[in-house]
């Protein structure tokens, strides 16, 4: 009697692009055009298959890169404002110094478009597979699953004016503004205003919650209490500063600020067109300041009164800080860049209307007009 060959136990398979398509309920042709991002297949369906994928432990293929320049992706909350286009140009410059390209995307209104949307995980997958270097956000919130899933990809991130608090192991880029913030009431506080608001950003936004915290210092620093009723706003926008400025000119006289410290220059013109609807004026019954210096901040009427921070060298220092990053090259500083902000004095703010002293310091001399 012959011997028979006894039949080795089975082992389990590797995961394979079979095994990634049954798993998904899609057929193997389906499941390499989502790993190899082929713009013909859906999101949802690309997102199933992505997570069998990262379940059966599956390597995704890299896609061989077809640029001569490595690139960087920027990706900010909105492309519509000064602010943001003057964190581009810094960005743009620096990218065009440093011999790198420069991709540039938004986050897009919900339901709006069909690829990958900017922080998903299938475009920080398609990031990679296209030779991506690294990922500046701007004024984005970063949750930990953003940032574990950048690292498992070994995609540096950089943060400019971050609107979470991060791990200190994320570089992030940012103006001083605890001392923007402080200059500005001081500024206010010098020309006899006690009375004086803060209109805030996003209550999750790290710049603006430091700005508040200097605008808390100064007013303690002189001996003033501060008012809760006079700390409002929900966002840096004009729509935000103008529901605030509504809310803050309904107040009763006694109780209306004679001077306004808006978070943004966009939030501080909203302020502008509450006081013309209540009818009054910029800056004889209100004092109004902002914070950012953009274009329409020299361009507006009265010229505002603003805080200056230097949005073209923040656009660089993000480039640079990611390229640095991804070369391995040690930062010069802990990863937390601070750049100095600067009182720009114009025509929006003047001492405290006549007849409704505020406070007997005596007010200082302007800084010379910009």
């Amino acid at each position: 009697m012959s011997p028979h060959r006894v039949p080795a136990p089975e082992r389990a398979s590797a995961p394979n692009l079979r095994r990634v398509a049954e798993a998904a309920g899609v057929s193997r042709a389906t499941a390499s055009k989502a790993l190899n991002n082929r713009p013909d297949v859906a999101a949802a369906t690309r997102q199933k298959v992505l997570a069998a994928a990262q379940e059966l432990g599956y390597s995704i293929p890299l896609q061989p890169i077809q640029r001569t320049q490595p690139f960087v992706a920027l990706v900010a909350d909105n492309m519509t404002t000064f602010y943001t286009l003057e964190i581009l140009k810094g960005a743009a410059t620096a990218a065009l110094e440093e011999g790198v390209v420069l991709l540039t995307s938004y986050i897009p209104p919900a339901g709006t478009y069909k690829g990958p949307v900017p922080l998903e995980d299938a475009w920080f997958q398609m990031c990679r597979n296209s030779g991506c270097v690294g990922v500046v956000v701007l004024t984005l919130q970063l949750s930990s699953h953003h940032i574990q899933t950048a690292q498992n990809l070994n995609l540096p991130l950089v943060a400019i004016d971050p609107a979470n608090p991060l791990p200190p192991y994320i570089p992030s880029i940012g103006a001083t503004n605890w001392n923007g913030g402080l200059e500005a009431t001081e500024h206010l506080i010098n020309l006899g205003h006690t009375r004086i608001a803060y209109v805030q950003g996003p209550l999750t936004s790290v710049p603006s919650r430091e700005r508040l915290e200097g605008y808390l210092s100064a007013l303690r620093i002189h001996g003033i209490v501060p008012r809760p009723n006079l700390v409002v706003g929900s966002d840096f926008s004009y729509e935000a500063g103008l529901a605030a400025g509504r809310q803050l000119f309904a107040l009763p006289e006694h109780e209306r600020p004679t001077a306004v410290f808006a978070g943004s220059d966009n939030s501080a013109l909203g302020v502008y067109e509450a006081l013309r609807e209540a009818g009054m004026r910029v800056p004889e019954d209100v004092s109004v300041i902002g914070f950012d210096d953009t274009l329409m901040a020299a361009m507006s009427t009265p010229r505002l009164t603003t805080i200056r921070q230097p949005l073209h060298d923040m656009g660089a220092a993000g480039i640079r800080t990611v390229l640095d990053v991804a070369a391995g090259r040690p930062l010069t500083t802990s990863g937390h860049i601070r750049v100095s902000t600067q009182l720009i004095a114009r025509d929006s703010t003047a001492p405290a209307p006549a007849g409704r002293p505020e406070t007997t310091a005596a007010p200082q001399p302007r800084a010379p007009q910009n």
